[in-house]
């Protein structure tokens, strides 16, 4: 590091409030769960978070699309359920529902964790589910993943013969719009472009990218045009950007690469509207079934953010290449808060 040591970025690094908007952990959690085993943040995960620096993290609801949609609703209930459970049962974690709750998480040395949702299929079409999972915690909604749902259409990870492609539905619409009036941060990761630019159009308060990077500098569906991130920057949301391979670079997929993705939306003129949704989540994969795992392209970190516990490397190289102190705050973690504040009621 030049003019700083090596203690002084780490430092700094455990000084700031960590956010990452987008973890499957739970994923790993459910399982372990059904076979009997509890607190298994507290035994599996705290250990690395603390390592990682996470202060704050987003733990979403996903169901596998072989359960779709018959146990689409018992699978979102079992795993908030899960959820709950674990936060009673791990002294070290936290559940955050309310802004204030996050500086209080900090102050006492707790994780907290935000329950969110990838992919809107829980919901089927009863609008009142939503107000349900809301009581329960949600407070950030992915409105698809990659199957067209109730609420619009995904973007594919691989070419897909399908017919006419959707935006967001007429129940889409009514989903926004409740999310809006409860105080849920809208998510358009996933979303194809018709229904991303949909969601622009209904948007109220600022959305987020939870975990998308940059199609100028990755041509693929699942990132972001300029004119899309131009978009959210002017909507006041915030992007978080995406650790797995495929959405980084083919040829090098590493840090350095990544970083490349965040100096683009800088460029673009947006330091505050930047932030990391690492997805980390290829030790999931054991848990899915083969038609699950089948839909998912290379889904492995990057070199040198393979994890956890390399998510001080992000920091490091923010440092590298010559961003301020105040600019990595905001990147990792105050751009986030932001939105939070501003949508949360």
């Amino acid at each position: 590091m030049e003019q700083r040591t090596e203690t002084d970025v780490e430092e700094f690094h455990k000084r700031c409030i960590l956010v990452d908007a987008h973890s499957d952990m739970l994923l790993d959690v459910s399982p372990k769960r059904k076979e009997g085993k509890k607190g298994v943040i507290e035994e599996d995960w705290v250990p690395v978070m603390r390592k990682a620096g996470i202060d704050i993290r987003v733990a979403v609801i996903y169901i596998e699309s072989n359960r779709v949609p018959e146990f689409a609703l018992k699978d979102g209930l079992d795993i908030a359920a899960g959820f709950h459970k674990e936060v009673d049962e791990s002294p070290s974690i936290t559940q955050i529902t309310k802004f204030e709750e996050i500086e209080r998480a900090k102050r006492d040395g707790k994780i907290g964790l935000i329950l969110g949702m990838e992919g809107a299929e829980p919901l089927g079409n009863d609008l009142e589910l939503l107000r349900i999972f809301y009581i329960l915690g949600l407070r950030m909604l992915t409105l698809t993943h990659v199957l067209r749902n109730y609420v619009a259409d995904g973007a594919h990870f691989f070419p897909q013969k399908e017919g006419k492609v959707g935006g967001i539905t007429d129940f889409g619409v009514k989903v926004i719009e409740e999310a809006n009036n409860l105080g849920i941060v809208v998510d358009v990761s996933h979303l194809n472009d018709p229904g991303f630019w949909d969601v622009m159009e209904l948007a109220k308060a600022p959305i987020v990218a939870s975990h998308s990077n940059c199609r100028a500098l990755q041509d693929h569906p699942r990132c972001l045009t300029d004119n899309q991130i131009k978009a959210i920057m002017d909507n006041g949301g915030v992007i978080g950007m995406n650790s797995a391979s495929i959405f980084v670079d083919d040829e090098n997929p590493d840090l350095d690469h990544l970083l490349n993705h965040l100096d683009h939306i800088v460029k673009l003129g947006g330091m505050r509207n930047v932030g990391i949704g690492f997805d980390f989540c290829d030790y999931a994969l054991k848990y899915l079934d083969a038609e699950s795992r089948a839909k998912l392209p290379n889904v492995a970190p990057v070199k040198d953010l393979y994890g956890d516990e390399e998510v001080p490397n992000f920091t490091r190289a923010l440092v590298k290449r010559g961003y301020t102190d105040e600019e990595i705050e905001l990147i990792i973690g105050k751009n986030f808060l932001r939105v939070f504040k501003e949508v949360w009621k």
